[in-house]
């Protein structure tokens, strides 16, 4: 289903001069503790008769989107619910509402309460690997980002010394194995690996990573490597799981979790990193010159 952008009034016309433009349609978000989510959109913005809430995963596929029921209230409201049991792909989805299968219009944040993605209880909540957190866009627009992991292994608390990085995590929907190891893996031509140990507690584990090997392992021609961890538990026919940090209220880990790097040598650092997908490595850089 594809319905185009609206970059006009109702009438499908712009507002002339002495026309009054729609008001622009915003939803509160709010989640609760099985990870679901309930937008609303207040009596204001619900005026136009908007029915229907559209999601367009970005991509190349123009038809990849999902409609649901917006639901009337008694105050003039109108309220839908994304259960995880949805299970959205994962990706980045754009929300809009319609009315009556005509052009669509892009939905803007109200007010979020997440409170519940952001507890102890809910990082270990059993969602099987279906998140999703509302957000903003740069340009002021409401989206949803979304992933769907399972088994997952989430990322927890780091430690740096000038020797080792040490990372904590839990394995979701899966056993870990005492055969389990941390894998650090480069991408590109001569791909490097290393395997860590890991110290099992329950389905929780920490694991070692030395900086210097890492950095020793750097080619001589980068001036930046990222090693990407990988939490491998062998069980037969198991494939490794990406480390990650998903259970939490935060869309955007680059910009929040960040950590200063380790000197491992002249003129070269070492340090934890998380990428825009929410996944931890480890980045290697060597100074120009």
């Amino acid at each position: 289903m594809t319905l185009p952008l609206a970059t006009t009034d109702d009438a499908g016309t712009r507002p002339g001069p002495h026309t009054t433009a729609p008001p622009t349609p915003q939803a509160d978000c709010t989640a609760d503790h099985a990870g679901d989510l309930t937008l609303t959109l207040p009596a204001s913005s619900a005026a136009p008769g908007w029915d229907t809430l559209l999601l367009h995963r970005r991509g190349e596929d123009p038809d990849d989107t999902r409609c649901l029921p917006l639901t009337p209230a008694a105050d003039g409201s109108r309220t839908v619910t994304l259960p995880l049991a949805l299970r959205l792909a994962e990706g980045r989805w754009d929300v809009y509402v319609t009315r009556s299968g005509t052009r669509r219009t892009r939905l803007r944040p109200g007010v979020n309460d997440l409170r519940t993605l952001a507890d102890d209880a809910a990082r270990a909540r059993h969602t099987r690997g279906a998140v999703c957190v509302p957000y903003a866009t740069k340009y002021g627009n409401l989206s949803l980002r979304t992933w769907l992991r399972w088994p997952h292994a989430e990322a927890g608390r780091v430690h740096l010394t000038d020797d080792v990085g040490t990372v904590e995590g839990l394995l979701l929907g899966a056993g870990l194995t005492a055969t389990a190891r941390l894998e650090a893996r480069t991408r590109g031509p001569n791909p490097q690996r290393i395997t860590v140990p890991v110290t099992r507690d329950g389905n929780g584990f920490t694991a070692e990573l030395p900086w210097r090997e890492l950095t020793r392992r750097q080619p001589d021609d980068r001036e930046h490597t990222e090693w990407e961890l990988w939490l491998s538990s062998h069980p037969v026919g198991a494939e490794p799981v990406r480390l990650a940090r998903i259970l939490d209220d935060v869309p955007d880990k680059r910009s929040v979790y960040r950590y200063p790097p380790v000197r491992t040598g002249p003129g070269t650092t070492a340090g934890f990193a998380y990428t825009g997908a929410g996944d931890l490595s480890v980045e290697v850089r060597t100074a120009s010159g």
